[in-house]
């Protein structure tokens, strides 16, 4: 099975830099176009399914790139984190080593950590690798790509995980073997 994994396209909080966590913002023109350029370049693509994060701006993202006329499955475990306290402040203050602890769930200020969102990316995965045999579109949230990430590279070294970002146009490919 493949699957293909993208982030949704860009929304006024990615302009602004914080943390915006399950709000119901809209994609932007350049998110909308970056969708766009998504589905052109997934349309030689046949996809057994597409499952989406329940948040707005992944759903917007996967109705624009679905050209198949597929059935979008919605799964809150492929939602952005929930940011607790922390929500509408500036990305840059955020203690990243706190902010991906894989020993707690969650922060002081009530932030699900990537130990949290690793454990349901980990239930969607073994769920979707159980029911599909080959190609599988995942429209989600940063957090989930890197959590995606992770599992599939068997990544463990903090410097790395720190540093990740999916780019909200990019489209990473994991092939898993049964």
């Amino acid at each position: 099975m493949t699957l293909y994994v993208v982030r949704h396209g860009r929304v006024p909080s990615n302009d602004l830099g914080i943390i915006s966590g399950r709000n119901d913002e809209k994609l932007t023109e350049i998110g909308i176009k970056q969708a766009e350029n998504m589905r052109d370049r997934l349309s030689d693509t046949k996809f057994d399914a597409i499952y989406s994060s329940d948040v707005p701006r992944a759903l917007q993202t996967a109705k624009i790139i679905n050209t198949w006329g597929l059935n979008i499955n919605e799964d809150s475990r492929l939602a952005e984190r929930e940011p607790g306290s922390l929500l509408g402040k500036d990305r840059k203050e955020i203690d990243k080593n706190l902010w991906n602890s894989l020993t707690i769930e969650r922060t002081k200020e009530g932030a699900e950590t990537l130990k949290s969102c690793l454990i349901r990316t980990k239930s969607i995965l073994n769920e979707i690798e159980a029911l599909y045999q080959k190609n599988v579109l995942i429209v989600t949230h940063n957090v989930i790509c890197k959590c995606i990430w992770i599992i599939e590279n068997n990544i463990t070294d903090m410097n790395q995980i720190n540093s990740f970002m999916q780019q909200n146009d990019e489209i990473r490919k994991y092939v898993k073997k049964r």
